[in-house]
C-alpha cells in the first residue's frame, strides 16, 4: 500500500489558527506579543504537534484575533476536539486492515473496477452504523494502492462527532497529505479549494474520506478530473452528490457471518457448534460490529461456548446489553445516529417498535404518531437516509433486529406506559378495521361496514388494491389480533374473521389465517356466542386442512364446531363442519366415510338453500366416490356440477369451475381413460380470481404427468412431476409429493433443482 509520507500536518485546531492568523495578517511574533502564548508554543500548535490547548489559551488567542462568540467558540470546540483525539495518529493515516476480513467480495470486485477504470470519480459507500464501511475501506485500500502510483491518503471526516471536520479543515490535512507545503495552502476556503483540485488533476492518487457527514462537507472534497478516486464512507447515501457511484452495504449472509465467527475464534472453537454459531449469527442479525463483538467476547472467555452466549443474547431485554466487548457496542453506535436525529424522527423511530410484523408501510406508521401519511413517507426516507431503516421494497420500511430493540428500549425510557399501550391499541384498531374494510370487497353484497374509530381506516378503491394491501400487512393485521384479545376487544377481532372469510380462500396457505380464526374462536368463547364459536371453530378447522393438511386436528376442531351448531340447532354450521370433515377423512385416506360425511352435508346444504356449500360438498362427495372405486359415479357428479352456479361470492364461480374440471380429468384418470384425462388436464386453466402457482396447479401437474406417463410420453410427463414435486414440498403435501417422487423415479430422473417453480405459491382450497 503507497502513502505519501510528510512532515506532521497541521491538525483541525492548527489549520483554523494559522488561517485566522494569516486573515488577521498577523505573524507568530505579533500574534505572541498580542496574546501572551509564546511563539514556540504558537508554533507547536499550528504544526500540530500540541493538539488541544486549554480554554485559558484559547481564550488569550481569540481576544488577540479579535474573534466574535460564534468564532470564538468554533476554536474551543476545535481545541476539545484535539485533547479528546489525542491518542490517536496524526493524518495522514492509514485506514487500519483486519486479518479476518469476510465477505463483500461482491463490493470489493465493483470497487476494483471502478478503480482500475478511468471515468469513476467518487464512490459512496454507505449503510447503517456496525455495517463495517471503514474495515471495507481499508480491505479496498489495500488492494488498490497498486493502481495509484501517486499514493493513497485517508482523513477521517468526524460525521457522527458532536463537532464533524469541517471542509476547508479537512483540505489543509489532503493538501498537506499530498505533499503541498503548508506555507503554500491558500488562506481563503474557495482558492484551497482550487488548489486541491489542481493538485489531484495532476495525478493518479486514491482519498479515502472516512465518516462523511453530509453533502456539505464532502462536496468540497471530491475530484474534477478523471485519474484520482475519492471513496468516501458514511451512514447517509449522500443524495445530494453529484456524479458519485453510491455502494449500500447491507448485513453480511448466513454463511459469510459464520466464517467470520470462525475466522476470529479459530476452527477448534467452533468445531462442532456449527448449529450454536448459525444462532449466533442470527441473533446478531449479520450485523458485522456485533458478530466482530461476539467473536472477540468468545475469544476473551476460552471458557465459553458458543451455546452459552446463545443462551444470553435469547433473552432480548439483554441482547444489546451483551453485545458488548470493551470499547465497542452496538447499543453506542446506534445511539450516535439516534442521537442526529430530530424530536419528531426520534418518536417514529421510536414507535416504529411497536409494529407486530416485519415491515410496514406509510399509513400504518403514521397512525402511530398521528401524522399525515405523506409527512410520514418522509420521515421514513429520512431515517432509511441515516441508516435506521431499510426499504425492503418501494413503499415498504423494516427495522433491522438490534435496531428495534434498540428503538423499544428508547420506547421504554422516554414514553409512559400509558401513552404506549394506548399507541399500541389505536394501531391494532386501524389495522383490523383496514383489514375489514379490505376484506368486504371479496364477500358477497350486504357484508357489515368496519366499525366507527380513528384515524380512519385504509378503505381499497378496488378489489386488486384491496388485495395488495392485506397481502402487504398481514404480518401486522394478525399481529393486531392478540392485542385485541388482550383489550377484550372480541366482538371487533369476530367482525374482521368475518369480513375476511371468502379472502381467506385465495391465500389458503397463510398461517395468519389459523391465528385470525383461533382468536374468533377464543373470542366468541369469552362472549359465550355458542353460535359464532362453531363457526370460528369450523374455519379454523378449514385453515389446518385447507392451509396446513394437519387433518387430524382439523376433524376434532370441525367434530367440536358440530357440537356446538347441534346445540343450537345451526344447521348451516352443521353443515359446514361434516364438509370439512368429510375433508379431513379424505386427508386421512378414509374415503368411506369422507363420502357419508360429505353426503350428510350436502343434505343439509340442500336444507338450508345454500348452494356454495352444496357445491363444496358435493365436489367433495364426488373425490370420496372416485377413491372408493367409484369412478364413474364420481365422473357423472363432477360432470354434473359443472353446470351449476354455486353462488354470488366475488370470483368464486370461476374458481369452483377450474376445481370440478380438475376433478373430471381425475375421474377419467381413475378410469384409466388416459388420453382423455391428459385433455382434460390441459383444459383446467387457472382462474384469474386464484392466479399464480398454488394447490390446483399443482394436482394438475401431478395428474398431467401420470396421464402422459401412461400415453407414452415420458420427456413431457417428468417434466410435470418435477413441478408437481417442488409445489407439494413447498406447502407441506407429503403423501401428494411422495406420488410425484414416485412418477420421477420411475421415469429414471434423478435430480433435484430442474423446472423450480416459484417458491412462494398461491393456494387454491374453498371452504
Amino acid at each position: 500500500m503507497m502513502t505519501r509520507h510528510t512532515s506532521p500536518p497541521p491538525t483541525p485546531f492548527g489549520g483554523t489558527l494559522r488561517s485566522l492568523r494569516r486573515a488577521a495578517r498577523l505573524t507568530l511574533e505579533e500574534l505572541s506579543e498580542a496574546s501572551g502564548v509564546s511563539v514556540r508554543a504558537l508554533g507547536d500548535l499550528e504544526r500540530g504537534r500540541s493538539r488541544g490547548p486549554q480554554r485559558r489559551t484559547v481564550d488569550a488567542l481569540a481576544a488577540a484575533l479579535g474573534l466574535d462568540d460564534e468564532q470564538r467558540e468554533r476554536l474551543q470546540r476545535l481545541a476539545d476536539a484535539g485533547r479528546e483525539r489525542g491518542g490517536a495518529p496524526t493524518p495522514p493515516y492509514l485506514l487500519r486492515t483486519v486479518p479476518d476480513f469476510t465477505g463483500r467480495e461482491q463490493e470489493l470486485a465493483e470497487l476494483e473496477s471502478l478503480g482500475t477504470g478511468t471515468r469513476t470519480r467518487a464512490v459512496v459507500l454507505f449503510g447503517p452504523g456496525g455495517q463495517g464501511k471503514t474495515t471495507l475501506a481499508a480491505e479496498a485500500l489495500r488492494r488498490l494502492s497498486g493502481s495509484f502510483p501517486d499514493g493513497c491518503v485517508c482523513v477521517q471526516l468526524h460525521g457522527m462527532s458532536d463537532s464533524p471536520l469541517p471542509a476547508d479543515e479537512a483540505l489543509v490535512l489532503l493538501l498537506t497529505a499530498l505533499g503541498l507545503p503548508p506555507e503554500r495552502i491558500p488562506v481563503d476556503p474557495a482558492a484551497r479549494e482550487a488548489a486541491y483540485r489542481a493538485t489531484l488533476a495532476t495525478r493518479r492518487a486514491l482519498v479515502v474520506l472516512d465518516d462523511a457527514a453530509d453533502e456539505a462537507q464532502t462536496r468540497p472534497l471530491l475530484p474534477d478530473a478523471e485519474g484520482s478516486l475519492v471513496l468516501v464512507t458514511s451512514r447517509r447515501p449522500l443524495a445530494g452528490l453529484e456524479g458519485v457511484r453510491r455502494i449500500r452495504l447491507g448485513g453480511l449472509s448466513g454463511g459469510e457471518s459464520a466464517t467470520l465467527l470462525e475466522r476470529i475464534l479459530g476452527t477448534p472453537r467452533v468445531d462442532g457448534q456449527s448449529e450454536s454459531v448459525t444462532r449466533l449469527t442470527e441473533l446478531c442479525g449479520h450485523l458485522p460490529l456485533a458478530l466482530r463483538i461476539v467473536g472477540n467476547r468468545l475469544s476473551s472467555r476460552p471458557s465459553w461456548t458458543p451455546a452459552h452466549l446463545v443462551g444470553q443474547l435469547a433473552d432480548e431485554g439483554r441482547r444489546l446489553s451483551g453485545l458488548v466487548a470493551g470499547d465497542l457496542a452496538v447499543r453506542s453506535a446506534l445511539t450516535l445516529s439516534y442521537g442526529q436525529l430530530t424530536p419528531p424522527h426520534r418518536l417514529l423511530l421510536r414507535r416504529l417498535s411497536l409494529v407486530p410484523g416485519h415491515d410496514t408501510g406509510p399509513d400504518l406508521a403514521a397512525v402511530l404518531t398521528d401524522e399525515d401519511p405523506l409527512t410520514t413517507e418522509d420521515s421514513l426516507d429520512l431515517l432509511v437516509d441515516r441508516g435506521l431503516l431499510e426499504e425492503t421494497a418501494p413503499g415498504r420500511y423494516a427495522l433491522h433486529d438490534l435496531v428495534r430493540l434498540f428503538a423499544r428500549e428508547q420506547l421504554g425510557a422516554e414514553e409512559p406506559e400509558s401513552v404506549t399501550r394506548d399507541v399500541r391499541r389505536r394501531m391494532a384498531d386501524w389495522l383490523l378495521r383496514s383489514a375489514s374494510a379490505a376484506g368486504r370487497r371479496f364477500e358477497a353484497p350486504g357484508a357489515p361496514e368496519p366499525w366507527p374509530g380513528e384515524p380512519a381506516p385504509f378503505t381499497p378503491g378496488s378489489a386488486e388494491e384491496a388485495e395488495e394491501w392485506l397481502t402487504a400487512e398481514r404480518s401486522n393485521w394478525a399481529g393486531a389480533l392478540p392485542l385485541m384479545f388482550a383489550a377484550d376487544r372480541h366482538q371487533v377481532i369476530l367482525h374482521a374473521s368475518r369480513t375476511l372469510y371468502w379472502f381467506s380462500d385465495r391465500w389458503c396457505l397463510w398461517p395468519e389465517w389459523r391465528t385470525l380464526f383461533s382468536h374468533g374462536a377464543r373470542s366468541a368463547a369469552a362472549l359465550d356466542d355458542r353460535a359464532a364459536e362453531a363457526h370460528q371453530l369450523n374455519c379454523l378447522a378449514w385453515a389446518h386442512s385447507v392451509g396446513a393438511c394437519r387433518y387430524e386436528e382439523a376433524e376434532q376442531l370441525a367434530g367440536r364446531a358440530l357440537e356446538l351448531a347441534s346445540e343450537t340447532g345451526d344447521l348451516d354450521q352443521q353443515a359446514w363442519a361434516w364438509s370439512y370433515i368429510s375433508g379431513a377423512c379424505m386427508g386421512q385416506g378414509r374415503p368411506a366415510e369422507a363420502a357419508e360425511a360429505a353426503a350428510r352435508a350436502t343434505h343439509l346444504f340442500d336444507t338450508t338453500g345454500d348452494s356454495t356449500g352444496k357445491a363444496v360438498s358435493q365436489r367433495v362427495l364426488g373425490t370420496a366416490l372416485r377413491e372408493s372405486g367409484h369412478g364413474e359415479e364420481a365422473l357423472a357428479l363432477h360432470r354434473a356440477l359443472l353446470g351449476t352456479r354455486p353462488g354470488d361470492v366475488p370470483g368464486l364461480n370461476e374458481f369452483v369451475a377450474a376445481l370440478l374440471r380438475c376433478e373430471t380429468a381425475k375421474d377419467l384418470l381413475a378410469l384409466e381413460r388416459w388420453p382423455e384425462a391428459a385433455e382434460a388436464f390441459r383444459a383446467v386453466g387457472t382462474p384469474s380470481a386464484h392466479a399464480g402457482i398454488d394447490r390446483l396447479r399443482a394436482h394438475t401437474s401431478l395428474g398431467l404427468a401420470t396421464a402422459l406417463e401412461h400415453c407414452g410420453d415420458p420427456d413431457e410427463a417428468r417434466e410435470h412431476y418435477i413441478r408437481a414435486r417442488d409445489l407439494f414440498t413447498s406447502f407441506g403435501d407429503t403423501a401428494a409429493e411422495a406420488e410425484a417422487r414416485a412418477g420421477i423415479e420411475r421415469l429414471g430422473y434423478t435430480g433435484g433443482d430442474a423446472a423450480s417453480p416459484d417458491p412462494h405459491p398461491r393456494s387454491t382450497g374453498t371452504r
